[in-house]
């Protein structure tokens, strides 16, 4: 009897050993990363948006990303960042696009801030950054 008894003793410390410290677990031992990303659409003057994510922490990738019209002497204000030229010349729609990074920052940084289209001084257009569902 006292032998069952042990058996069953072990046979639960094991299965509760299996389930808390192997892959199958239910408590969560690595952290699941969502992505979340923020992003201004441009749509008035040209076809175009700035998607915001967080790359690493503390460092958040800024992607402008052009869909239609030909730019020319163009540039965009990111907040946190300097006037960035785009453009010389023409952009090929939907191929060309510019990454920045923005150290220091977070997503939450961008909340309620707004990115500049501007060409020759001229503000074309002002865009608000909000979220977007995350994938």
């Amino acid at each position: 009897m006292n032998q069952k008894i042990t058996f069953a003793t072990l046979l639960v410390a094991f299965s509760v050993f299996f389930i808390c410290f192997t892959n199958a677990s239910p408590i969560e031992l690595s952290p699941r990363y969502i992505y979340i990303y923020y992003i201004a659409e441009f749509s008035k003057v040209f076809s175009g948006s700035v998607d915001f994510h967080e790359s690493q922490s503390n460092v958040v990738t800024a992607t402008v990303k052009f869909h239609a019209y030909p730019v020319s002497n163009f540039e965009i204000k990111i907040p946190y960042l300097k006037k960035q030229l785009i453009s010389r010349g023409y952009i090929i729609p939907g191929v060309s696009q510019f990454e920045y990074e923005i150290k220091g920052r977070t997503l939450k940084d961008f909340i309620g801030k707004k990115v500049k289209a501007i060409r020759s001084d001229k503000v074309l257009e002002i865009e608000p950054i909000v979220p977007i569902e995350p994938y």
